[in-house]
C-alpha cells in the first residue's frame, strides 16, 4: 500500500507543479524505482522496452485516424448540414434550438468521437444560431457545453479506444455499448431544455414542411452515412474499429472534395494540428507502459484490492466509491491522462468484482466527459470561452442545471448493466 501511495502522490504532485502528464508519469516511476532498488539496480533496459511496448500497439492507430476524421469534417463545413437536417427533425419543439443542439451533437459523435472537437467545430455555429434566433448567450453556451459531452459515448469514441487498449477488452463491444447511454443521455438533456425553455418562454417554432426536410434530408445524406458505415462495417465484421478509423478519415476526405468545402491549405493545418494531438498523446502512451508495468510489478492492484475488500464486499458499493472519485479526478484532471493514469489500477479491481470491463469502461468514460464541463480543468468550457470570449464563470453558472440529466444518467448506467452490455451481446454475442 505504500508504494500505490508513493507512486500516486509523486504523479499528481509533480502534476500539481506543472509538469507535462507524460513526464510526471516517466519520472514518478524512474524515482519509485531508484528509491526500491537504488541507481545501480535501475533496470534501464527493461524501462525502455515497456516505453516501446507500450506505443507498439495497432489498436491505437485508432486514434490519430479519428481525431484526423473529426477535425476533416469540421474543416468541411460538414457540420452545417447536419445543424440544418437537425433543425428539421425538432427545430419545431419548445427550445427548439436547444434540441437541434444535442440532436446534431448525436449525430456528429458518429463521426468526431471528441467532445472538444464538437465544442470547437459545431459548437461555434450551435451557439452563433441561437443567439440570432433569441436564446440567451448563456443558455446557448451551455446546451452546447453538455451536448458535447455525447460525442466520446455514441461510437465512434477516441477516450473509449484507449481504454479499450488499456484494459484489454473489446473495443467493437465497448463501441457499441456506449450507444444506448449516449441516446439516453441525449432524451435526458432534451427533457431539461423542454423544462428551461418554457420557464424562460422561449416560444415553440413552425414545424419545417416536408420540402423543406426533404431538402435538408438530401443536402445530409452524405453526413448522415458516416456513422452508419463505421458501425455497420464493424458489427458485420468487413473491419476492426481501427480500421473503421481510416475509413472514417477516407470518407470525411471524400466528403470535403465533393462539397468542394476543403482547400489545400484546410487540409494541410488539419493534418498539422492531428500530428500535434497525436504526438503528445502517444507521449502519454510510452509513460503509461513504464508506469502500467511498475504496478503490475510490484502488485500495486493486488495490495489496493486487499485493502479495500475489508470495508467493500459489494459491486455497487465499489462501483459507488469509483465514481465519486472519478467524477473528483475529473474536476482536476484532463480525460485521456486521466484514462492511462487510472485504467491500469482499476479495471483488475473491479475483474476481481466480477463487474464486466464493457460496462465498466462505459461508466469511467462518462464519469470523464462530466469532467470535461467541470471546473477548474475542464476543457470543453475553456473551448467555450474562447469561442464565446463569454466569462468563465457565466459558463460555469449556466451550465449547472445540466449535471442533473447527466449524473441521473451516470445512476442509471451504473444500476442497470443491461442499458450498456444488451447492444453488445446482442450482436457480438457474451
Amino acid at each position: 500500500m505504500l508504494i500505490f501511495i508513493a507512486l500516486m502522490g509523486l504523479l499528481f504532485g509533480l502534476m500539481l507543479i506543472g509538469l507535462p502528464v507524460a513526464l510526471s508519469m516517466g519520472a514518478a516511476s524512474l524515482v519509485l524505482l531508484l528509491s526500491l532498488r537504488g541507481i545501480t539496480g535501475v533496470p534501464w533496459d527493461m524501462m525502455a522496452q515497456r516505453i516501446l511496448y507500450g506505443v507498439n500497439n495497432f489498436t491505437l492507430l485508432a486514434i490519430p485516424f479519428f481525431i484526423l476524421a473529426g477535425r476533416l469534417c469540421n474543416e468541411a463545413k460538414i457540420t452545417d448540414r447536419i445543424f440544418e437536417f437537425a433543425k428539421c427533425l425538432v427545430g419545431h419543439l419548445r427550445g427548439g434550438l436547444g434540441h437541434v443542439n444535442v440532436v446534431a451533437s448525436m449525430i456528429f459523435a458518429g463521426m468526431s468521437g471528441s467532445a472538444v472537437a464538437d465544442a470547437g467545430g459545431l459548437g461555434q455555429m450551435e451557439i452563433k444560431a441561437m443567439i440570432d434566433d433569441g436564446y440567451d448567450a448563456d443558455f446557448s453556451t451551455a446546451v452546447t457545453g453538455a451536448s458535447a459531452t455525447i460525442g466520446p459515448i455514441i461510437p465512434p469514441s477516441i477516450p473509449i479506444v484507449i481504454y479499450g487498449a488499456l484494459a484489454d477488452t473489446s473495443i467493437a463491444k465497448l463501441l457499441i455499448g456506449g450507444f444506448l447511454p449516449g441516446v439516453t443521455m441525449g432524451i435526458a438533456m432534451m427533457i431539461l431544455i423542454a423544462a428551461l425553455a418554457y420557464r424562460f418562454g422561449y416560444k415553440r417554432k413552425r414545424r419545417a414542411t416536408f420540402k423543406e426536410f426533404l431538402r435538408a434530408f438530401k443536402r445530409g445524406t452524405l453526413p448522415l452515412f458516416t456513422p452508419m458505415i463505421i458501425m455497420g462495417g464493424i458489427l458485420s465484421g468487413v473491419f476492426t474499429p481501427t480500421e473503421a478509423s481510416a475509413i472514417a478519415v477516407v470518407y470525411a476526405f471524400i466528403l470535403g472534395l465533393v462539397y468542394k468545402t476543403l482547400s489545400f491549405s484546410g487540409l494541410i493545418k488539419v493534418l498539422k494540428e492531428t500530428m500535434m494531438d497525436t504526438a503528445i498523446i502517444l507521449l502519454i502512451v510510452g509513460a503509461s507502459g513504464l508506469y502500467s508495468w511498475i504496478i503490475a510489478r510490484y502488485q500495486v492492484t493486488g495490495t489496493l484490492i486487499n485493502s479495500m475488500g475489508s470495508f467493500i464486499t459489494h459491486p455497487l458499493l465499489l462501483l459507488l466509491f469509483i465514481n465519486l472519485f472519478l467524477l473528483t479526478v475529473g474536476c482536476f484532471i484532463d480525460a485521456t491522462p486521466a484514462l492511462f493514469i487510472l485504467t491500469p489500477v482499476l479495471v483488475p479491481l473491479v475483474r476481481e468484482f466480477g463487474i464486466d470491463t464493457v460496462h465498466f469502461g462505459v461508466i469511467m468514460v462518462f464519469n470523464l466527459m462530466i469532467g470535461l464541463i467541470t471546473p477548474p480543468v475542464g476543457t470543453v468550457l475553456y473551448t467555450l470561452q474562447r469561442i464565446t470570449a463569454t466569462p468563465f464563470e457565466r459558463i460555469v453558472r449556466a451550465i449547472i442545471p445540466f449535471y442533473i440529466p447527466l449524473l441521473i444518467t451516470l445512476v442509471f448506467i451504473v444500476i442497470y448493466p443491461p442499458l450498456t452490455l444488451f447492444l453488445p451481446n446482442l450482436v457480438l454475442g457474451r
